[in-house]
């Protein structure tokens, strides 16, 4: 069994989860992004462990690669490019991910986002049905207070003038809508906060922080920083985001947000980078600096992200650092 489908066994544990979806219509948009096509192929896992009879609709915008994803699974999904379709529950992962597409294509990176969420929001209102929002810790921006412990309540500072923030002022608006359609119309919308979401499936091309430490250690090189490495990185392993999408989705109050992270292992990068030459890698390779010019990182941000909200509905970070890592170093390929 690949890594992939030992993380997807191991989310069926939380088998109440999928009998709450018994026999209803789910539509997941960004049905090729990793967090969307690991929620259809757990779903689809689940049918066939529990009988769930769950029907599963992924929004997609490309044929080919859906079908370079799911393979034989293919044809168990009802794939669409037009997401207005029947259906119980929404759960709404598609937006731009990357960090240069943000600075390069600022106007495309609001405009994707605000008409989607409308555009999502608008099904919801007519299926009367159930709903997640994707958010980001992003949104919060940089604490007024450094080292401030975010709960859903706070908020800090974004530069709107800064185009790099095309992205976390997108993410503020979207739950800003979500947050007025379950006031004005009713709709039954909920919020998730992920922190940085990474794990078995992530697309062999990513290039974020994860997977070029993974890579430094499978290719037994230096982990290469690209800045000081200040900030600090609050982490959720992929098994746990999707059952923090999944208790949000069913447990989480109408136009609320909940932070899905797991609070004990926020570390800066330079910290997580050191974790992984030396816990990981057993001290086989190093850490060095090499600055470059503007790669769209964010900004120095010293936060940390607080799940107490989401605890309280009974969920629990299982992964930690270690474990995330060597997950993810093995679905690489590596020892």
């Amino acid at each position: 069994m690949d890594r992939a489908q030992a993380d997807i066994q191991e989310i069926l544990k939380n088998k109440e989860l999928f009998l709450d979806l018994k026999d209803s219509a789910v539509l997941i948009t960004g049905a090729t992004g990793l967090i969307g096509s690991m929620l259809i192929r757990t779903i689809l896992a689940a049918n066939a462990k529990y009988s769930c009879g769950i029907k599963i609709i992924g929004q997609i915008r490309n044929t080919e690669k859906a079908r370079a994803i799911y393979g034989e699974q293919y044809n168990d999904v009802e794939f669409v490019s037009d997401c207005h379709v029947k259906c119980d529950y929404i759960i709404h992962t598609a937006s731009p991910t990357n960090s240069k597409f943000f600075i390069e294509h600022p106007v495309e990176t609001i405009k994707s986002s605000i008409e989607s969420i409308i555009k999502v929001l608008e099904i919801a209102k007519s299926n009367d049905a159930s709903m997640v929002y994707l958010s980001s810790m992003e949104q919060y921006g940089i604490p007024y207070e450094p080292g401030q412990r975010m709960t859903e309540d706070k908020i800090g500072i974004i530069d709107h003038l800064n185009v790099r923030s095309s992205y976390s002022e997108s993410k503020r608006l979207c739950e800003c809508l979500c947050a007025s359609y379950a006031a004005e119309y009713d709709v039954n919308v909920k919020i998730a906060r992920l922190a940085q979401t990474f794990g078995a499936g992530v697309p062999l091309t990513d290039n974020r922080m994860p997977m070029q430490f993974a890579r430094s250690v499978v290719e037994k090189t230096d982990i290469v920083l690209h800045t000081e490495g200040k900030s600090i990185s609050n982490f959720v392993y992929l098994t746990d985001a999707l059952t923090g999408i999944l208790t949000t989705l069913i447990k989480g109050e109408r136009g609320q947000a909940y932070n899905i992270c797991n609070d004990k292992e926020t570390k800066s990068v330079r910290k997580i980078a050191e974790l992984v030459s030396n816990d990981v890698a057993d001290g086989t390779i190093g850490v060095q600096t090499e600055k470059k010019g503007n790669m769209g990182y964010a900004p120095d941000v010293t936060m940390y992200l607080d799940s107490g909200k989401l605890r309280n509905l009974g969920w629990t970070a299982e992964i930690g650092m270690v474990e995330a890592y060597k997950r993810l170093i093995e679905y690489l390929g590596g020892e």
